[in-house]
């Protein structure tokens, strides 16, 4: 309904730290419901049908990981996004809590803005795998429909990054687009350099269709930004060799995927590249 409220169900057992995700959904516009226990969780998601679920592991009566495990096991709940934001630090707690089923990890303290950015994304991808479930469901009597190409690498690139961080380690997205002029070897001096730079058995690049492209790095946010750069460099060194000024290469760079595609996009709509060192 393209007026309802988005929901959010808050479990923790932490004042503090419930006013702080209650600032976080509210500064969103979703409206937030807070449980103090694992039991009065389930009970809550059976009463208000939330949208998201921030969890805390360490609450009582039921810890988090019981929570996940039933809303896993409920075909009622089994898709609905849950985020756990903990400050458990422990590599195999992050990687059973992956292994449960959580959308995602986020390690206390944590920024108000990124984990409004991490709903967003969680948010975006229940939507989108509700929406492919119905297209591939026809009518009763019906001839499935030929579907539009998929953004399969989305997925991928959602995996890459949940492994990265129930390792413990940073993770950030940077997606590229290339213009349609021009020709492929700008491209391809690109990727190898990203290629080039992505840890071995670490990160991912992924082929997002047409001209865009997107990598998982296990790296902070400015050192992935200070990456683009570099990768931007060699792109335009390219380009110089053939002496050429297209393809036009737009960059964005995010926590998760939409945040990265969203600034690629911005940069795209607004033609602008990363600014370059002098080049002798």
């Amino acid at each position: 309904m393209p007026n309802s409220v988005t929901r959010v169900l808050i479990v923790e057992d932490d004042k503090f730290n419930v006013r702080l995700l209650s600032e976080v959904c509210r500064n969103a516009g979703f409206e937030a419901d807070v449980a103090m226990d694992g039991l009065a969780a389930l009970a809550a998601v059976a009463r208000t049908r939330p949208d998201l679920v921030l969890l805390d592991l360490m609450i009582p009566e039921l810890d988090g990981f019981g929570v996940l495990e039933r809303l896993r096991a409920s075909p009622e709940t089994a898709d609905l996004p849950v985020i756990l934001v903990t400050a458990i630090q422990d590599r195999e707690a992050r990687a059973r809590g992956i292994e449960l089923g959580a959308d995602d990890w986020v390690a206390k303290p944590f920024k108000l803005l990124e984990l409004q950015q991490r709903i967003q994304a969680a948010l975006q991808m229940r939507a989108f795998k509700r929406q492919l479930t119905r297209d591939l469901t026809p009518p009763a009597g019906r001839m499935r429909p030929v579907l539009p190409p998929v953004d399969e690498g989305a997925a991928q690139v959602e995996r890459t990054l949940a492994a990265l961080r129930a390792a413990g380690g940073p993770a950030q997205v940077i997606t590229v687009e290339f213009s349609a002029a021009g020709p492929d070897e700008v491209i391809e001096a690109v990727l190898l350099a990203i290629r080039d730079h992505l840890p071995e058995g670490r990160g991912a690049l992924v082929p997002r269709g047409g001209r865009r492209h997107s990598a998982v790095f296990p790296l902070d946010a400015l050192s992935a930004r200070r990456l683009a750069g570099t990768l931007h460099t060699a792109g335009h060194l390219r380009r110089r060799q053939l002496g050429l000024a297209q393809p036009r290469i737009w960059w964005g760079v995010g926590a998760d995927l939409t945040a990265a595609d969203s600034a690629c996009i911005g940069a795209r709509e607004g033609d602008l590249e990363p600014e370059l060192p002098a080049l002798g």
